[in-house]
């Protein structure tokens, strides 16, 4: 037999509401698995077609009308310099050439012919994969920029330089075009054909070139290290430290990526640039994934100081071993090391976000799919070349973008930071009345409490007292009646001393005032009266400040008791004729309480009488002591109460 259930109502947005009414029998976890990956779908196919649109210029040589080259030579050169380069024995090549593996000073010799001359001379695109070059037309320099000589020379040679070569530098027929290069560091040179036209046509496929490698990696390098700046300031004082952090670290490691190829004159060479590459692209990887774990508010153990720790010791390989090992194997290793490791982290990043989609509850759906597409780039950085893309360009070209978004995704889910003043003090001012009503109740019901505890501490003294003080009493009349051993006078005596106990009894639970000044006064007025009939002399000595008398209600109740009970036994049991009551306050802020009667036996010599068990309860509860001193005149009880401030006292 199978149970349906009608599907539980749905709530939340526009998404959660349409994936309810589709999907009713889908669990709640589930539809907002659902949800976040129709929303990942989204974010990516919009990102990805703004990627690929026009309105993303990418560069195009198509429309240059390129000059062909007619002879292609290569030399290596003992030193960078235009006298080496012309005593050098040149060999042909094809383009694109790739030399390996030590650092090289090389020469590339490229002809080509002119039918004539044009006179706005001829545009030149130079592109190669070296550290820095010079460039001569016809045995001219047209170009030439920072050091040369390795281990301190420029890196020009990482971004494209576009020159216009004047017509005067030209000739008809055979002209010869010449790249004097450095490498060192990376092993690889490689070598392509420079792309050689017309100069308006190659100024203009230029100006699209320049925008895209240069200013906006400029842009988005400023904008990435002022997010990250953001962020490390915020982690001084946020809750949220180690996101801060975290997005501190992935904002400064984009911006040094972006700056790194418009640096092209650092104060380091080539291995220092070389372990620069690994130690930025692999801390873009690393601070995604842990951003993306302190962004759930919910990390995994552990994970955030494994990637820490798994990021130090991989730069540490990437300085050591280029320095123990020949290349090209010294940068091959770190570089299939450095791009598994970093698409392993690009997905680990998109997995953490679906999992913790998948079992928690999380409204982040736009933030955490924005993030998915820097996981994607990531991915794509690190195994573009393998599959014929431009590797090296996705997370620069996407960082600025996906972070102003997250940023505004952010304040748009957290916009009542923004409210005005006034709104912001009505919200608190309504908070707070809740607030006090809140107290107000916990107060009332505290307070029954402490009223329902005294009420159940007074029925359980009452019946304690009346089991053993009337109740053993008037059983033993009862038994001594049944013996026939009871006379009249007997009868009278124990009839007389029921009805003084219950007299004890009916004025401990009568109100005893708001002090102990009040409780001694009340229990001076009515003891007398009784204590002279039963033929006893009273002395009353009250020797105490004003201060030490101000005691709250429940304390000055519990002394009644212990008095009335020591009195109470010194009429019952003493057989004398006096007693005296004193209060005194001694000099260390105590409070000694003393019945003493002038009797012979005074009750058990060993206190365990039912009567001071009760004194000693009653004193342990307000920290005192009860002590019996038996002396040749009779017995002394005295109550110790420890010294009390009023706002000490309970």
């Amino acid at each position: 037999m199978t149970v349906s259930s009608a599907p539980a109502p749905v709530s939340g947005n526009w998404l959660d509401r349409s994936l309810g009414r589709l999907l009713p029998r889908v669990s709640p976890r589930g539809r907002d698995l659902i949800g976040f990956l129709l929303v990942i779908g989204f974010v990516q196919a919009v990102f990805w077609g703004l990627y690929g649109s026009p309105l993303w210029p990418k560069p195009s040589n198509q429309q240059v009308d390129r000059i062909a080259f007619t002879e292609t030579t290569l030399a290596r050169l003992p030193k960078p310099t235009v006298l080496a380069a012309g005593q050098a024995v040149y060999e042909p090549v094809e383009l694109p050439h790739t030399e390996c593996c030590d650092p090289a000073y090389l020469a590339l010799k490229l002809r080509f012919d002119l039918p004539a001359v044009p006179a706005e001379g001829l545009g030149l695109a130079a592109y190669q994969q070296v550290d820095n070059f010079i460039i001569l037309v016809n045995g001219s320099i047209v170009f030439q920029r920072g050091e040369m000589v390795f281990p301190n020379q420029a890196f020009e040679g990482q971004k494209a330089v576009v020159d216009r070569i004047p017509s005067g530098l030209l000739r008809t027929g055979s002209n010869e075009l010449l790249f004097i290069t450095v490498r060192q560091g990376l092993p690889y040179t490689d070598l392509g054909p420079p792309l050689l036209g017309p100069w308006g046509e190659v100024s203009q496929w230029a100006e699209v070139r320049q925008w895209r490698f240069t200013d906006y990696r400029l842009l988005s390098g400023w904008t990435t290290f002022l997010i990250g700046l953001f962020a490390a300031m915020l982690a001084f004082r946020s809750q949220q430290r180690r996101f801060a952090l975290w997005l501190a670290a992935l904002c400064g490691a984009w911006s040094v990526f972006a700056l790194y190829g418009l640096v092209l004159d650092p104060p380091f060479g080539g291995m220092v640039r070389l372990w620069l590459f690994f130690a930025v692209n692999s801390l873009i990887a690393v601070s995604l994934v842990g951003l993306i774990d302190a962004w759930t508010d919910r990390p995994l153990p552990r994970l955030q100081p494994a990637l820490a720790a798994a990021f130090l010791a991989f730069i540490a390989f990437c300085a050591l071993w280029p320095a123990v090992r020949p290349m090209p194997e010294g940068y091959d290793v770190p570089a299939i090391v450095w791009s598994w490791a970093s698409a392993a982290l690009g997905v680990m990043a998109a997995a953490r976000l679906l999992w913790h989609f998948a079992t928690r509850e999380e409204p982040r759906r736009l933030e955490a799919a924005l993030l998915t597409i820097c996981a994607v780039c990531v991915v794509l950085d690190a195994l573009g070349e393998h599959f014929g893309l431009n590797a090296g360009g996705f997370v620069v070209d996407a960082a600025p973008v996906l972070l102003l978004a997250l940023a505004a995704a952010f304040v748009q889910r957290n916009f009542t930071l923004f409210k005005s003043s006034v709104g912001l003090n009505a919200l608190l001012a309504a908070r707070l009345s809740g607030r006090e009503a809140e107290l107000a109740v916990a107060h009332a019901r505290e307070r029954d409490m402490v009223r329902r505890e005294a009420h159940d501490d007074e029925r359980r003294r009452i019946m304690r007292d009346m089991h053993d003080g009337l109740g053993s009493q008037l059983m033993s009349m009862l038994l001594a009646a049944r013996r026939g051993v009871a006379d009249s006078e007997q009868v009278a005596e124990g009839l007389q001393s029921v009805i003084d106990e219950m007299r004890l009894m009916i004025d401990s639970m009568d109100s005893v005032g708001e002090s102990l000044a009040s409780a001694m006064a009340t229990f001076h007025a009515r003891v007398r009266p009784r204590v002279e009939a039963a033929g006893f002399a009273l002395d009353w000595r009250v020797d105490v400040p004003g201060d030490l008398m101000d005691t709250p209600p429940r304390t000055a109740l519990q002394v009644f008791r212990i008095l009335q009970e020591a009195v109470a036994n010194a009429l019952k049991h003493s057989g004398g004729d006096r007693i005296a009551v004193t209060l005194l306050a001694r000099p260390d802020g105590a409070l000694t309480l003393s019945v003493a009667d002038n009797g012979r036996t005074g009750g058990p010599k060993d206190g365990t009488g039912h009567g001071l068990a009760n004194m000693r309860s009653r004193a342990a509860l307000l920290g005192g002591t009860v002590a019996l001193d038996h002396g040749e005149g009779g017995l002394t009880v005295s109550l110790t109460l420890p010294e009390a401030t009023p706002e000490a006292r309970p």
